[in-house]
């Protein structure tokens, strides 16, 4: 994680420091995880806890403690609360992929790591995704969603041009996407953020040749439309040398030249020479990136990213495969948001939209936190009795149901219950199913009971996507899906509860996490 340099800047600074001290400093906390009410700090050595020192702080005179962990019960500003205790820890939250659940001393597998830079990188970025999902689901509104027999966009003129406008801001975002990775990535590594936007701008230059430029979507073969170098010998005077790609919507090879680029620049600026930075170094990394990007990695990234769209494609919609892939897909989404792979299939959604302008990914998103949603609101009624597990859980599912968030409930609710997970997983798969064999492909957009605005009918995006509608419409079929997912999940989520494993499970919880004797400092 990365380093931060604090000052005392925080109104509650001295009550961060006090409670890093009691907890043993930073070296004795394995890991801290929240809900909407409470901290919870888990010790690695809870003897060295000394819980009489908070009695000289105001955010943190209310706990609980159980067994190794001292739970902190917050009214108000929990997220602001953990992100300044984060900065008193000396852990820049730039660096924290999920604040619901952060690693402080323990150590992390490969592939956890992996997935953790991915959500890091994501993490800036995620502003411009929001507009993008908002202007794409009203660009659809426009030209995707038919009234009758035709779209707004074909009634008249200017509904044609308002909707022609949002589809070049779509495009516009879409590129800012890419433009804005390096940028992230050097933000990150504290290189110079100057040198990342300009990274990202050169290696998505208008003049080189965009992946749909490259690549027939309606065909399964791989071809080079442009004219290369035209001059040189043998094979490159035969074949032509693919030089002139974009790495636009490529987001694993923006990823990796963007890390070259940085860790070039930590080569070049090594030693403190006047002048050298700025006339050498920061023209240097910039023409060494690009000449690299253009000559090697855009040419095997265009192939990765190609494969990586077209198996996605074909996974999801060939007549066989579609309904081995979806439903299996839809039982792990919900441990895949957990530990945090889910950010792999987020870049997949992102380079299929660039590349097809629609997404099968989208309505299995969807069936997903309706899902995680439905479970949290069985959980809830289950312990209605318990007041903190209601205030943690209502708000949770209703952020699930209405913008597509899930994060809140499943490390609120679902992870520690278990039993709720193991239901939305099957949920979600029943409407998978549903979605799979109606032939529904989406726009981007948000992923939850708005999902109808960003359905698209749009002939050519559905030939793209090789999906056929069934009768009914696709807003009919998402709707019985939605309903389906619901019913199957709460369902389920009650079946579970009554089971002696899980009922077990329940109660422990609620003493562990949701009641234990509350400790208040008067």
């Amino acid at each position: 994680m990365g380093v931060l340099k604090v000052k005392a800047e925080s109104e509650n600074y001295q009550d961060y420091k006090i409670l890093r001290d009691s907890v043993g400093g930073s070296k004795n906390i394995d890991s801290i995880n929240r809900c909407s009410t409470r901290i919870r700090i888990v010790l690695l050595d809870i003897s060295k806890l000394n819980v009489e020192a908070l009695d000289n702080t105001v955010l943190f005179k209310k706990y609980v403690i159980k067994e190794n962990t001292l739970q902190l019960l917050i009214s108000k500003d929990i997220e602001k609360i953990t992100i300044e205790f984060l900065k008193v820890l000396k852990i820049s939250y730039d660096s924290v992929p999920n604040d619901f659940d952060i690693s402080i001393t323990r150590k992390d597998k490969i592939f956890k790591r992996l997935t953790d830079g991915i959500s890091i990188i994501m993490k800036p970025i995620i502003p411009l995704l929001i507009t993008l999902a908002i202007v794409s689901t009203l660009a659809n509104i426009f030209t995707g969603i038919k009234f009758g027999a035709q779209t707004l966009a074909e009634l008249n003129k200017p509904l044609e041009v308002i909707g022609n406008i949002f589809l070049m801001l779509q495009d516009a975002l879409n590129l800012a996407f890419s433009v804005l990775i390096p940028w992230s990535i050097f933000r990150l590594m504290k290189g110079s953020e100057a040198i990342g936007i300009s990274l990202g701008v050169v290696l998505c230059f208008f003049q080189l040749a965009g992946i749909t430029q490259i690549i027939d979507t309606n065909s399964t073969t791989f071809h080079w439309p442009l004219a290369f170098i035209k001059n040189g010998e043998g094979w490159a005077q035969e074949q032509g040398y693919p030089w002139r790609i974009s790495l636009e919507a490529q987001i694993l090879p923006l990823v990796g030249i963007s890390f070259i680029a940085v860790y070039l620049e930590r080569l070049f600026t090594k030693k403190s020479i006047p002048v050298f930075k700025e006339m050498v170094a920061i023209p240097g990394i910039t023409i060494v990136t690009f000449f690299l990007s253009i000559l090697v990695i855009a040419p095997i990234g265009v192939m990765i990213t190609f494969g990586i769209n077209y198996g996605v494609l074909w996974a999801t919609t060939n007549s066989i495969a579609k309904y081995i892939f979806n439903p299996l897909f839809g039982l792990t989404l919900p441990w895949m948001v957990v530990t945090g792979f889910i950010q792999i299939f987020v870049v997949v959604n992102m380079q299929q939209f660039t590349m097809y302008k629609g997404t099968t990914i989208m309505p299995m998103f969807t069936q997903l936190n309706i899902a995680v949603a439905a479970s949290v609101l069985a959980v809830s009624i289950i312990n209605r009795k318990n007041k903190d597990v209601q205030s943690v859980s209502i708000p949770a599912y209703s952020l699930a149901f209405i913008s597509g968030s899930t994060e809140p409930a499943l490390f609120g609710i679902g992870l520690r219950f278990l039993y709720p997970v193991l239901a939305a997983s099957i949920g979600a798969a029943t409407g998978i199913i549903i979605t799979t064999f109606a032939g529904i492909g989406c726009t981007l957009g948000n992923a939850s009971l708005l999902i109808f605005l960003s359905i698209t009918q749009n002939s050519s995006v559905l030939e793209n996507l090789n999906i056929k509608t069934i009768a009914g419409g696709p807003y009919l079929w998402m709707a019985i899906a939605i309903i389906a997912t619901f019913i199957v999940t709460f369902a389920m989520t009650f079946i579970f509860s009554r089971i002696k494993y899980f009922k077990n499970i329940n109660d422990n919880v609620l003493e562990r996490d949701f009641g234990g004797k509350l400790n208040e400092i008067k």
